[in-house]
Formats: structure tokens, sequence, C-alpha cells
């Protein structure tokens, strides 16, 4: 009887514990896929972008705070040499910018740049820990 018992709560234990994982999970991304982004932040070529479509944000961090705001489905990226004059990422004369959607294709492969300029690697602080390389689709 007490073998009994103790494998009920055994078996209850591990129900509840599997019960009470995450439910929205990040999953990984094979290959790639084409997405619809806006930018929350950028500094240099450094992106924190967040996905829109509902059925992609699983590719990125689910409850990010940034600057005080919960975002789902986010990833941080670099965009270098001519990536960057692909998208609409230009600051105003501020230092601030105004982010707009835009199409890209994400991967977790580098692609292959020919930079003939200087590139600036300064980062934002309190980057997502998921990181896609993108390619702006046009």
């Amino acid at each position: 009887m007490y073998m009994r018992k103790l494998c009920l709560a055994l078996l209850t234990t591990t129900l509840f514990f599997t019960a009470c994982q995450k439910v929205n999970q990040q999953q990984d991304l094979t290959g790639e896929t084409i997405v619809t982004v806006k930018a929350i932040d950028a500094l240099c070529g450094s992106v924190i972008f967040e996905i829109l479509e509902e059925s992609l944000k699983k590719y990125g961090e689910q409850n990010f705070t940034y600057k005080g705001k919960e975002y789902d489905g986010v990833f941080s990226s670099q965009l270098l040499c001519s990536e960057f004059a692909n998208t609409n990422l230009y600051p105003n004369n501020d230092g601030s910018f105004e982010p707009s959607s835009f199409k890209v294709l994400i991967s977790k492969n580098p692609p292959t740049y020919n930079c003939e300029n200087a590139t600036c690697l300064a980062i934002l602080t309190n980057m997502p820990e998921t990181f896609y390389f993108i390619h702006p689709i046009r």
C-alpha cells in the first residue's frame, strides 16, 4: 500500500511539473524564414527587432522587457554594410528614429558581406539573447 501511494505521489508531481512548463516557449529556427519586423531600437548596426506575425513570434524571445515595455517575439541582429541601406533605420537629427515594418529573411547562418567601409560595432545594452542574421527584402 505504501509503494502505491509513493508511486501515485511521484506520478502526480511529474504531471504537475510538466503542466507548469512555459506554454509559449521559443522554438528554434531551422533553415531560413521570411518575417515582418519592426525595430524596437538601433545603435549603429546593432538592432532589436520585434516579429509582427503572431504565428511567427515563437522564433523570438517572449516577455522581453526593454525600456519599461514588454515585447514578444524579439531578437537581436547586426546590420552590416549594404544591409543597413536596405532598411528604414536612418536616425532623425536628434538620434531617434521612427521605425516602420519591413520584411526580412532571418537565418542562423551568416550571409556573405562585401564590406568596403568601416563598420560600427557598438551594441545596445539589454539585447535579446536570440540572434539572427537578416537580409532585408525589397
